[in-house]
């Protein structure tokens, strides 16, 4: 589907053309081999092709950023030949990617009215899962990251893999049959899922949510699927999510904590995922004796997570032995004007404002972005948290450094799902 018919020489080469006059080249090294990076992009000498990859990649992007361009428009932001562009942008039309969505307005020097380019809302897709402990999501979405049809139901409480495959399986095929699409217009799955994992294998070393280890779970879905799968850890997911469309677009650095059951995070530095295993709920953070499940003792999960909550609600505030208390019930309570309730999501945002403050002073991120099911208690959570960061942070990072809640809500998995297939699938971000 890549590959791209040259009627002669001389196209083929202006077709390939590298990216021209920017003042500062830095040699790397990535799986390519010796690149050229110049305005953040990153092309290899000598090799037309990944060259031609390349300048896809960027067109696709700038499409995605500013929904509408017209071809003079991507010529000029892309430093590349009108003739690149519009051999590129014909096979991207012909191939169903991008199509023409109207007129632009004319230049001041008079002339046409430039044909305006856009990403494509329909013919083709992607799927995005979110496997959660609680509840598993699947959505469609078409190429611009917009969420058509979405399915949210509980996750079996049988944990084993046949279990949960088969689940996510049904679901996937349920929804592509009441979305009325073939599998030949999906381009991918992208799957959200807590633990240890590699993406580029496809591999589970341990989900402690599932108690799962030594998993391929993403070849096991896709020779079931028959369709592309690629999975990750569900922070980085969420980190992704909120990149491409939540609080975090503007930022470069950023550090993103996933805040719900238990406690994870994600690390994003220069607009890119830090693909390396973050375990923010596991830092050493009270010396009160409370025994985390991972066996250690003060662990900020142990103390700040939505399971923390649960079991302070639970001992405190459960007398007559009724039913549970979840987070969620425990945060009425306080919205209500619960003292004890107040208190307990006081303890858990305090702890976690001290650990974010040397999360902070660490790395000094543009942004901390708070997501999860717990940041849906809002103000409940955030207030302590970021008085206790003001204590605690660096003055010239904490006044550098903004504290927000994540954007997308309780749909941050499944959104973190859908732009990882997009990336993945469409916008190979792995080439720039």
């Amino acid at each position: 589907m890549l590959n791209t018919y040259c009627s002669s020489e001389e196209n083929c080469e202006r077709m390939h053309e590298p990216l021209e006059k920017n003042k500062k080249e830095v040699d790397k090294v990535s799986k390519y081999g010796i690149l050229t990076q110049k305005r953040g992009t990153m092309i290899k000498k000598g090799d037309p092709e990944n060259a031609r990859l390349l300048n896809r990649s960027l067109i696709l992007r700038e499409l995605k950023k500013h929904g509408e361009v017209s071809r003079a428009e991507l010529a000029r932001s892309l430093d590349l030949s009108k003739m690149t562009i519009s051999a590129i942008v014909t096979d991207l039309i012909s191939e169903g990617f991008i199509c023409e969505s109207g007129e632009g307005n004319a230049m001041k020097q008079g002339g046409r009215k430039p044909r305006l380019l856009t990403l494509s809302g329909d013919h083709m897709y992607v799927l995005g899962v979110d496997v959660g402990l609680t509840n598993t999501t699947v959505a469609v979405a078409n190429l611009k990251g917009q969420l058509l049809l979405k399915q949210k139901i509980p996750t079996r409480r049988n944990h084993s893999l046949k279990s949960i495959v088969e689940q996510i399986i049904e679901l996937i095929d349920t929804l592509i049959k009441e979305f009325a699409v073939s599998k030949s217009e999906v381009l991918g799955v992208g799957l959200s899922i807590g633990g240890l994992l590699d993406k580029n294998q496809g591999y589970i070393s341990f989900s402690p949510d599932f108690n799962w280890k030594d998993v391929y779970l993403g070849t096991m879905l896709e020779d079931t699927l028959g369709l592309p799968v690629v999975i990750d850890n569900c922070s980085r997911v969420m980190a992704l999510g909120e990149k491409w469309y939540g609080n975090a677009v503007a930022a470069g650095n950023f550090f993103y904590v996933n805040v719900g059951y238990g406690i994870g995070s994600a690390i994003v530095i220069e607009n890119k995922i830090y693909e390396k295993n973050s375990e923010f709920g596991h830092v050493y953070i009270t010396k009160r004796d409370v025994v985390c499940d991972c066996g250690k003792t003060g662990c900020l999960e142990s103390v700040s997570s939505g399971q923390a909550i649960e079991k302070a609600a639970n001992r405190r505030l459960n007398n007559d032995d009724s039913d549970w208390l979840t987070a969620r019930d425990v945060a009425a309570m306080a919205l209500q004007g619960n003292e004890v309730a107040k208190q307990i999501f006081e303890d858990a945002g305090k702890y976690l404002g001290r650990a974010l403050a040397i999360a902070a002073n660490l790395f000094n991120p543009d942004k901390i972005i708070i997501g999860g099911g717990l940041s849906n208690a809002g103000d409940l959570l955030l207030v302590p948290l970021k008085q206790e960061f003001q204590i605690h942070c660096m003055d010239i990072i904490k006044d550098s450094t903004q504290i927000e809640l994540s954007g997308l809500g309780i749909d941050g998995g499944v959104v973190g799902a859908v732009s990882l297939a997009l990336d993945q699938y469409v916008f190979h971000s792995e080439r720039l």
